[in-house]
């Protein structure tokens, strides 16, 4: 695996952060440290990946080498800290938890390569799009008058207790029925079946 030209940079961004830093904090700091990361001569989305692909990959080459040496490098957008192994509880690096596969994503090269600027555009529609229904579900959840983890039998029941409510049929307003029912119908596609 080739090595990470801001891996040095990064490992002493952290080292000076003892309490930690965020993803952003580090970008901009490498911004400024390095005009070679700037990537001004490509389209602003794709440089943005590119840097953030750069700094993950570096943490998790830094994570791997680390904890060899006695060190846990916590991984996340918001916390990004170095700590003694014993203090992480760890006896080894976790494998097969949720961040494993972005861990090989991160560590192969061939991403960093092969990907352009339609595919950033491509991933960044699909997490706008990701996002827009989380939106969606809350906002519907929110009509239903329900918590943000209720069960499908709650929102069942919220819907069916809502409706019979404000039915127009039973003198309750057309459109706060018409948004409990789009509510529902929302939360449908939501839920697996």
């Amino acid at each position: 695996m080739p090595d990470n030209p801001f891996k040095a940079a990064i490992l002493a961004l952290i080292k000076a952060a003892p309490a930690g830093l965020s993803e952003y904090d580090l970008i901009q700091c490498l911004q400024e440290l390095d005009q070679a990361f700037a990537f001004d001569d490509v389209d602003p989305d794709l440089a943005l990946f590119r840097r953030h692909f750069l700094v993950m990959n570096a943490l998790y080459q830094l994570q791997t080498e680390l904890f060899d040496r006695g060190m846990y490098l916590t991984v996340s957008p918001l916390d990004i800290r170095l700590e003694p192994v014993e203090h992480a509880g760890l006896s080894s690096l976790p494998a097969d938890n949720a961040t494993a596969p972005l861990r090989e994503y991160y560590l192969n090269w061939e991403f960093f390569r092969q990907t352009g600027h339609a595919d950033v555009e491509n991933m960044l529609n699909r997490f706008r799009l990701r996002y827009l229904a989380i939106d969606e579900r809350l906002e519907a959840l929110r009509t239903l008058e329900l918590p943000a983890d209720a069960p499908w039998e709650t929102v069942r029941q919220a819907y069916r207790r809502l409706a019979a409510q404000h039915h127009p049929d039973k003198g309750g307003d057309p459109a706060r029925f018409r948004a409990i029912r789009g509510a529902y119908e929302c939360l449908m596609r939501c839920y697996p079946a």
